[in-house]
């Protein structure tokens, strides 16, 4: 056989093959849009309140002090209270409250003084420092207190003599809690 008729054969099988199959291998697909509507966000917010209580300072017999005047010696425990609005909307919305910036800025050894975790006050309703803040508190004035004790077991007159402890960098946040995996076990 020659190459012409080999040719004009392989030809002709493949022209079959493209007629028999069809000559595409498309497959059927349909689309439909789903009336799944929209969804808002929450919010978190923290603002102090200064139309209750700019933030107040008291000592160890809970006395007002004016921080930029008052001298701290060992044993001393200092007292700083604040209001804060809170704004926690959200179906699945948590948070805590934390204090931030503590020992940022002090010439007071770690050691020689000790800050508690803050406590909360919504109205009469004492909140534990590791509670978790929900919706439930949405709008609501909270007094965040925070205790920094000097501790009386310093132990030389050089650790804590004519130290500093700028109190200028200390805040409050919120920080949101994840809320739980569906599937988490």
């Amino acid at each position: 056989m020659n190459k012409m008729a080999k040719g004009a054969i392989a030809t002709g099988v493949g022209v079959i093959l493209l007629v028999g199959g069809g000559g595409t291998l498309a497959t059927w697909n349909q689309a439909q849009t789903a009336a799944m509507g929209s969804v808002v966000s929450g919010d978190l917010n923290l603002e102090v309140n200064t139309a209750t209580n700019i933030g107040k300072w008291t000592n160890a017999a809970g006395t007002v002090v004016d921080i930029k005047a008052y001298r701290v010696v060992p044993g001393d425990v200092l007292t700083y209270t604040q209001d804060l609005k809170v704004t926690l909307t959200g179906d699945l919305m948590a948070a805590k409250l934390a204090v931030t910036g503590t020992g940022a800025n002090t010439s007071f050894l770690d050691k020689n003084v000790v800050v508690a975790p803050t406590t909360i006050k919504d109205g009469v309703k004492a909140i534990a420092a590791d509670d978790v803040l929900t919706p439930s508190v949405n709008g609501h004035v909270v007094t965040a207190s925070t205790t920094f004790t000097f501790k009386s077991s310093t132990d030389a007159r050089d650790s804590a003599a004519t130290k500093a402890y700028e109190f200028a960098g200390v805040g409050y946040k919120l920080v949101q809690q994840a809320p739980p995996a569906a599937n988490a076990s």
